[in-house]
């Protein structure tokens, strides 16, 4: 199963998220909900880092995608990161709706 953290602080920003596990639908290279939300979350990244032009902390590896944005971000470099971010957050709600034995999505603040 597919496990998604999302991290909020206490404006309800996405401060980081995290995904770990496979989510075995089907065999490796044919797994549409493993590669949908490898997509959504790695195009993430490239949107925060080339589009924003924020350098996030991010880990990548086999069975895990790790991302943590920077606390010291200007106003509008925050609105327009957590936009990104929250997009991410629909798509990914929206396959676990379609695909809900494969994925868990948990998005609290802390």
């Amino acid at each position: 199963m597919i496990k998604v953290d999302i991290i909020r602080d206490k404006n309800d920003y996405i401060k980081e998220f995290k995904v770990t596990g496979h989510a075995y639908a089907d065999v490796h290279g044919k797994d549409i909900v493993c590669a949908a939300v490898s997509m959504l979350t790695q195009t993430i990244i490239l949107g925060l880092c080339e589009v924003v032009k924020i350098q996030v902390s991010y880990e990548i590896a086999e069975g895990l995608l790790f991302c943590r944005i920077p606390d010291d971000l200007s106003k509008q470099d925050r609105q327009q990161t957590n936009n990104l971010l929250e997009t991410m957050v629909l798509g990914i709600k929206n396959i676990q709706e379609s695909y809900s034995e494969y994925i868990i999505v948990h998005d609290k603040e802390v």
